[in-house]
This record gives structure tokens, C-alpha cells and sequence, in this order.
């Protein structure tokens, strides 16, 4: 079971990345240069904290993050200024998906989903951060189809959960995020990085 960290301040910074496992190859004879995409593409969310007071948010945030070591870490993942509205339950709407395109069910009707809006599938107990790559308009009976960024690595049952009110980042972190220095005034937190597995 991961770790869910806590929030006690918003952080100063939380910068996604995309990890791409693609990659570019170009002929030695000066030939066109081709993209080779390959599986596995995922994010990471880099995560800097302020200062924290030590009791008790210093110490709840550094006991969650040195549980998180072991056992891999769920976050909130930010997305400032975007008004999410009420999505509805949106979910898979049917099993055997692949590639880049996902049908959905269960938004709102009229229910807008953002290109660069995030939301997280959840799939045999874990969570799998998808952004949309663009606007889609959910139908009258709650229907949609998005393109996503990148694409499934998985293939989701029908039925499963796709969080869009406030889509979560689950990952590993690296032990150097338990480095934590406590002092008297103030706690102090290297960043945090959590890599989604897979």
C-alpha cells in the first residue's frame, strides 16, 4: 500500500516531467531522422517543499516520506489555475483498450475535459497519470473519447475508476528524500521526486 503524503503547506514547487523511453535515430549516411517510439512512457513530479514548523508537520511529513522509501509514495497532483468543475464518476468504458485513444463514461454531460488536463486511472489497486492531449466534450449520456499523453500501459478493466476531480501521482521515491534536516525553527526537505513505476 502506498504512502500517501500529506500537505501541510503547499509546496514552493511541483514540476512534472515527462520520462520518454523513445528516442531518435538518425542513418551515419545523413538519411532522414526517424522517431522510434517505444512503450512505457510515464511522469515524475519533482515536489520542493518550504520550510516546515517541526511540530507537527515536519515531523508527520519526514515519517511519511521515510515510509515512502519502501513502500512508494501518493500524491495530489497540482494543476494551478485549472477549474475542474464536476466531472461526474467518469470510468472505462469497455476492457481491452491500448494505444492513445480512451473511451470513457460517467462524466457530467456537457462535462469539457482540458488538453493538458490530468487524471489518474486506477488499475488493479495502483494509479496511472494520463494527461488529455485535447479538448473533448463528454455526450448527453456521459460518453467520451480523449486522446492521451502518453499512452496506456496498461490495459484497464471496463469499469475502472479514472479520477479527474483530483487526480493522484504514484511512484517510488529515492531514499536521499529521507534526508530531512530537523532543526529547532524550522524542518527542511530536499525535493522530492516520485517516478511512476511503470
Amino acid at each position: 500500500m502506498t504512502i500517501l503524503l500529506p500537505q501541510p503547506r503547499l509546496p514552493n514547487r511541483a514540476v512534472p516531467r515527462l520520462i520518454d523511453f523513445g528516442t531518435l535515430l538518425t542513418p551515419p549516411g545523413g538519411g532522414v531522422t526517424q522517431r522510434l517510439n517505444r512503450l512505457g512512457n510515464r511522469y515524475a513530479l519533482d515536489i520542493t517543499y518550504p520550510r516546515l514548523k517541526p511540530e507537527p508537520d515536519g515531523r508527520v511529513l519526514a515519517s511519511r516520506v521515510r515510509q515512502a522509501v519502501t513502500a512508494g509514495a501518493r500524491y495530489p497532483f497540482p494543476q494551478p489555475g485549472l477549474d475542474i468543475g464536476t466531472p461526474g464518476a467518469p470510468a472505462i468504458d469497455g476492457g481491452g483498450q491500448a494505444g492513445s485513444v480512451l473511451a470513457l463514461r460517467g462524466f457530467a454531460p456537457g462535462y469539457v475535459v482540458r488538453e493538458g488536463q490530468f487524471f489518474s486511472i486506477v488499475h488493479a489497486g495502483r494509479r496511472y497519470l494520463h494527461a488529455a492531449g485535447a479538448d473533448a466534450v463528454a455526450t448527453v449520456t456521459g460518453a467520451i473519447a480523449i486522446t492521451i499523453v502518453p499512452m496506456l500501459r496498461i490495459s484497464p478493466s471496463d469499469g475502472a475508476v479514472c479520477e479527474f476531480a483530483q487526480p493522484f501521482i504514484e511512484g517510488t521515491i529515492a531514499a536521499a528524500a529521507a534526508e530531512i534536516e530537523q532543526t529547532i525553527a524550522k524542518s527542511m526537505l530536499p525535493t522530492i521526486t516520485i517516478t511512476e513505476r511503470a
